[in-house]
């Protein structure tokens, strides 16, 4: 085992943001509390909000790589992004499936050259050229398998990231209770004085159940959700491919694939292919 200097400075900087929020609470520093703007808004805490990302990050870091990290935080952006993935767009594969097996036919060696450089960029492509090194369709299916898996296992990953930092969030929302409960209980001679250790208290749990509930698991939900459908969709077009390599024919494809696709809206593809 090494150690991992990305992982070191990601450590560091979460601490760093957590330490700096539970000074800002507790009322060691006061950076935040002399912005005049930033006391106008009620709901508006940023030690608060400082002290529960910075748990969070810091417990994400030390247990998964950072690139995963990266790629989760990223993902947080693309919260209203769908997947691809629907009957339409099988639908439009089943029948590029069906051009390639024409072209296969009419010249086989000139095709599945041609296919493999035109489908490079997408998991096709890789298919393409295991038939291209002329193994059989067995072993095509093995190799084409676990890539389809492996890259399911990275997708699934960053899934459990998001998991663990929605798991982690709440945790660190009671964190920053304690630090706005020890200022309020060291101001119960000045009743006054009090308000703002409660109210940290009480809007830090607020911010790690609402990050942990309406963005952290909703987003892991998604991100399986769609890798599910990729990895759906990788085996149909793994499965054509398989089927063009035995020679079989348009009409026996169409039928063969037609069985991934919708029960209720299978007829509306056409057999137009003999």
């Amino acid at each position: 085992m090494r150690l991992s200097l990305t992982n070191i400075l990601g450590v560091f900087f979460s601490v760093g943001i957590l330490i700096f929020g539970v000074t800002e609470i507790t009322g060691a520093t006061g950076y935040i509390n002399s912005i005049p703007t930033l006391s106008k808004y009620q709901f508006l805490n940023i030690p608060s909000l400082f002290i529960v990302l910075g748990g969070v990050l810091n417990a994400a870091f030390i247990t998964y790589q950072p690139k995963y990290v990266g790629q989760a935080l990223v993902s947080v952006f693309y919260l209203f992004n769908q997947s691809r993935i629907s009957h339409k767009k099988l639908s439009e594969d089943l029948n590029n499936i069906l051009e390639w097996s024409d072209q296969v036919k009419a010249n086989r060696i000139k095709a599945m050259s041609s296919l493999e450089k035109e489908n490079g960029d997408e998991v096709t492509g890789y298919f393409f050229s295991l038939i291209n090194t002329n193994y059989t369709n067995d072993e095509i299916k093995e190799f084409a398998g676990v890539s389809i898996e492996e890259h399911y296992f990275r997708k699934m990953v960053v899934v459990d990231v998001l998991r663990a930092m929605g798991g982690a969030a709440p945790s660190f929302g009671m964190f920053g209770t304690l630090f706005g409960l020890v200022v309020m209980l060291g101001q119960l001679e000045n009743p006054s004085g009090m308000g703002p250790g409660l109210a940290a208290a009480l809007i830090t749990t607020l911010y790690g159940i609402s990050l942990a509930r309406f963005i952290f698991y909703p987003m892991s939900e998604k991100l399986k959700n769609i890798a599910q459908q990729n990895r759906y969709r990788e085996y149909f077009m793994l499965e054509g491919v398989l089927l063009i390599n035995s020679k079989k024919s348009s009409f026996y494809i169409q039928d063969k694939l037609k069985t991934y696709l919708r029960r209720d809206l299978r007829g509306q593809q056409k057999k137009d292919k003999v």
